[in-house]
């Protein structure tokens, strides 16, 4: 799959057959498996990038043109769902966190 680095101050694809690298914390993301979110999200502001919500144990990225569902990522070269990225880093260190 063709990688490509996440500018998330422009529209993004939800779609498609490629990865999107970030970093978080000065480590290397890879966005492996990933959506469109349309659920429910909180109502504090966050910039584009900035993790607004945890909720059903996926990490919820806003994005210029709405929210992105990560299913799974690479971190710290290890593939995990987003459940176990979020048990690895803590909860409470994602909260209002943004990626880079």
């Amino acid at each position: 799959m063709k990688k490509k680095h996440i500018n998330f101050n422009e529209d993004i694809e939800f779609g498609g057959d490629f990865i999107y690298l970030t970093k978080f914390k000065e480590e290397e993301v890879e966005f492996l498996t990933f959506s469109k979110y349309d659920g429910p999200i909180t109502m504090q502001y966050l910039p584009n990038g900035g993790i607004q919500s945890l909720i059903g144990n996926y990490v919820i990225v806003k994005v210029n043109n709405g929210f992105l569902k990560v299913e799974k990522l690479k971190f710290k070269d290890q593939i995990l769902s987003s459940k176990e990225f979020i048990e690895s880093v803590g909860e409470m260190n994602l909260i209002n966190q943004c990626f880079e």
